[in-house]
């Protein structure tokens, strides 16, 4: 593959935006067209597709233990400083939350090893960074990618990513459909019963329909766009500008229509974004590579600032927003410079092989 700017941290930047969109119309009260009520599953869905394109070169280009390495330097030691350091401030201020933890941290083992989204406790009452189940979704995707790269450098098909797009297409939504239909609620009810919480649709959508089994094939489709990103390149932007646009934009009338969530016309829609942006020229803007370039740690950070000036402290108004948009950037950018940037350059020390450099991951 030519290497070109392709403009990922553009990417990374309008699914960040999207998810913050979303987050802030929910804490904040205040209505956003359409990311208001989807920007979430835009931005999640867009990071999961560009997981998908940048990860596997990664598994290509190291040997399995190099692999590992690099995945746990880029996502772990940022993510335990941002849940470390708001579970501390949390115990130190709320009494309750503290009892809890003494009396639950089994659970909060599952949030450090970010499999939060296997427990209804830690999911619902330990997940201090508010978006924790997509770093499940995220970590199972690692080893699932981790297997298949090996099968395909063994098996040598040609298409071999378009077949596994086709296999993961059809498990997911037959775990969707099977979900809907409450053959999957086993899985989690008993959990729900025992902490006392009801298991609503919402419950439901959260921990059994938006998993890995899920969403598999949007990461898959993301390893496709990498392997056949010449002949996507290739389709004419007068055709995926008004399709793009129709699937995005009539996000609710096609779920509606599809009649379950996730579902693939989602990931057509955002598929055909990925690749209008591997297509235009690099977008030369400061600022918005900037917030792709610190995207990972302004996901970790944003929805709890949000929690904590809309939420606990009731505030309103401009000023709010202005403490939200500052509060983040400074927690942020901190993070990027202390502790994710140092700890990536410091897990190559781990490295067996020397490399080319591909990018690091999304969420990740």
């Amino acid at each position: 593959m030519v290497q070109h700017d392709n403009n990922i941290d553009v990417l990374r930047a309008c699914a960040i935006l999207s998810v913050a969109l979303h987050h802030f119309s929910i804490y904040s009260g205040i209505a956003v067209p359409l990311f208001g009520r989807h920007g979430g599953g835009i931005g999640v869905q867009l990071f999961f597709l560009i997981s998908g394109y940048l990860i596997i070169q990664s598994a290509e280009r190291n040997s399995l233990g190099d692999y590992a390495k690099a995945r746990f330097f880029r996502i772990f030691p940022v993510y335990w400083v941002a849940l470390g350091g708001i579970v501390l401030i949390e115990m130190a201020l709320v009494p309750e939350f503290r009892q809890l933890m003494l009396n639950e941290y089994p659970h909060f083992l599952l949030n450090l090893l970010n499999l939060q989204q296997l427990s209804v406790m830690s999911s619902l009452f330990l997940d201090r960074v508010h978006v924790g189940w997509t770093l499940t979704v995220e970590l199972f995707w690692y080893g699932i990618l981790g297997i298949l790269a090996v099968v395909a450098h063994r098996l040598r098909w040609r298409h071999f990513w378009l077949g596994v797009l086709a296999l993961s297409t059809l498990l997911s939504i037959g775990w969707i459909k099977a979900a809907d239909a409450g053959a999957l609620d086993f899985l989690y009810l008993g959990q729900a019963r025992s902490v006392g919480v009801e298991f609503s649709p919402a419950l439901q959508l959260a921990l059994i329909k938006s998993n890995i089994v899920g969403y598999l094939y949007f990461f898959v489709l993301g390893t496709v766009i990498y392997r056949y990103e010449r002949v996507l390149r290739r389709i004419p932007s007068g055709i995926l500008w008004p399709a793009t646009l129709l699937l995005i934009v009539l996000w609710s009338p096609w779920q509606g229509f599809v009649g379950f969530a996730p579902q693939p016309l989602a990931a057509v829609g955002l598929a055909g974004v990925f690749i209008l942006f591997l297509k235009l020229p690099p977008v030369q803007d400061a600022l918005v590579r900037y917030i792709g370039k610190i995207s990972y740690s302004l996901y970790l950070v944003h929805a709890k600032v949000m929690v904590v000036v809309y939420v606990n402290l009731q505030w309103t108004g401009a000023d709010a927003h202005l403490a939200v948009i500052v509060a983040t950037l400074l927690l942020s950018i901190g993070l990027y410079y202390t502790v994710e940037q140092p700890m990536i350059e410091f897990g190559k020390r781990f490295r067996s092989t020397v490399t080319t450099r591909v990018p690091a991951g999304t969420l990740a």
